[in-house]
């Protein structure tokens, strides 16, 4: 499992409960501040639904409506432990920038995210996904002047509270810093990265903690220009760009390496795939990456659209079973499984049914599913792919 670092745990809880808590501070009496969903399923709302992926063009609005972009907005709105200042860079072609300061709380007291952004047809809202468990809904009003934080549910909130990110006279873009995963390539002495959250193409500074990153993609032996999924530590800042040209651009800088997954992606992480009816295909058990024996089917899981069942493969012999699901709690009953015996995989085959026998809950990221045990622990990893 990856060493997701202290900044993601505190970046998921605190950022999180922040969001709870405005709605929660500030919303009518009797609304659910927790705005729960189930994975798949769009957030509830009286006048739309909001979008789950990508527009074709996210920044299609009347100019006088959001005004021009990049821009940065700016506010503080109640959090649960005290105010929080919210400073949201509103980039080009779709792409946010956000950064969350915890008033008068010890280090680390801010935490990045970055992420897409896309207008709501009807409700003209924007909404933000990236990093967190929830899309963060604004609203855009004085003529793009200000955004207008809405709850959970892509609500007004009416309170006395300050609920307004006011637009700075010009846009002061942050560095972002956080933990970051993107599709590296390394050729010709020039690295690069599409990071997953936003789609950004970066290049990669041959700083820091860069010599790690760039000796496990070659240890992996990938393809000339193969890209591989890399995730670090790292900060998006300005620095000279290789060609004299050009001025300084954004470059990502790595801090510390975590890991490089070959035979992940960062699939669609703007749109959770639905638990059943998918193709899942294993791609990591525990710490250890998967693979599929040449001549062998690949491990996978498809859930049952309408019977508690699900089938699939270990690999070499064929598996089904049943399972329980409620909200996020998964468990899977005695899995039955052909009685092939093959060359190659057994052993990963054995850990696998082993795994699913410790399954307790999951978790839907885009298109990756997780399996994790009565602890919170990944014990084996998925991504969607076309069903086949």
């Amino acid at each position: 499992m990856i060493d997701t670092t202290w900044r993601r745990r505190a970046w998921g809880a605190l950022t999180l409960l922040a969001l709870v808590a405005i709605a929660a501070a500030c919303s009518n009496p009797g609304r659910d501040a927790a705005g729960t969903r189930q994975h798949g399923a769009p957030a509830a709302t009286p006048t739309a639904t909001p979008a789950t992926g990508v527009a074709a063009d996210p920044a299609a609005a009347p100019a006088d409506d959001l005004g021009s972009l990049p821009a940065t907005f700016k506010g503080e709105l109640p959090g649960a432990g005290g105010p929080i200042i919210w400073h949201l860079d509103l980039l080009n072609e779709g792409r946010y920038q956000l950064r969350l300061t915890h008033v008068g709380q010890p280090e680390p007291a801010s935490f990045d995210d970055i992420g897409r952004w896309l207008r709501e047809p009807g409700t003209g809202r924007l909404v933000l996904r990236g990093g967190r468990e929830a899309p963060v809904f604004l609203l855009p009003v004085d003529g793009g002047a200000a955004l207008r934080k809405l709850d959970l549910e892509g609500q007004v909130i009416e309170s006395e509270h300050n609920d307004r990110l006011v637009r700075l006279p010009a846009a002061a873009p942050i560095e972002p810093r956080l933990l970051l995963t993107g599709m590296f390539t390394y050729v010709a002495d020039a690295a690069a990265i599409t990071l997953c959250a936003d789609d950004r193409r970066l290049p990669v500074a041959m700083e820091g903690d860069y010599r790690a990153l760039e000796g496990a993609y070659l240890q992996a032996e990938p393809q000339p220009g193969q890209p591989l999924l890399a995730t670090v530590e790292g900060l998006v800042a300005m620095r000279l760009s290789a060609e004299e040209s050009q001025g300084p651009r954004p470059t990502l800088v790595v801090e510390r390496f975590v890991s490089v997954r070959p035979r992940e992606t960062c699939g669609t992480p703007l749109a959770d795939s639905p638990l059943r009816g998918t193709y899942w295909k294993l791609v990591r058990l525990g710490d250890a990456a998967v693979a599929a024996a040449d001549g062998q089917r690949e491990a996978s899981l498809v859930f049952d659209t309408e019977e508690p069942r699900v089938a699939g493969s270990g690999g070499c012999n064929r598996i089904n079973g049943g399972f329980e699901l409620e909200g996020e709690q998964l468990s899977f009953g005695r899995m039955a499984a052909t009685r092939m015996a093959c060359p190659d995989g057994m052993d990963q085959e054995q850990r696998f049914l082993a795994a699913l026998g410790n399954v307790k809950s999951h978790r839907i990221r885009g298109s990756h599913l997780e399996l994790l045990d009565a602890a919170g622990h990944e014990v084996a990893r998925f991504e969607a792919v076309a069903l086949r």
